[in-house]
């Protein structure tokens, strides 16, 4: 894992990265708040804004939102 990666954590705001975006057009420009991130493998509980359920996406899927 990166150092970018692993700055992620439960609460923390984050928008699709370029990879995800290019691997999942229809998130492109979403942003939203982590909800969990599983120690044991690399999907990461996202509530995108807006959303009533949450998703899981891989993580290098998202990025911290500055």
């Amino acid at each position: 894992m990166d150092l970018k990666t692993d700055s992620i954590a439960a609460g923390n705001r984050f928008k699709i990265s370029k990879l995800g975006t290019s691997r999942c057009p229809e998130l492109a420009g979403k942003v939203g708040v982590v909800v969990n991130v599983s120690p044991r493998t690399t999907g990461i509980t996202v509530l995108f804004d807006g959303a009533q359920r949450p998703t899981v996406l891989h993580r290098d899927y998202i990025s911290p939102e500055i």
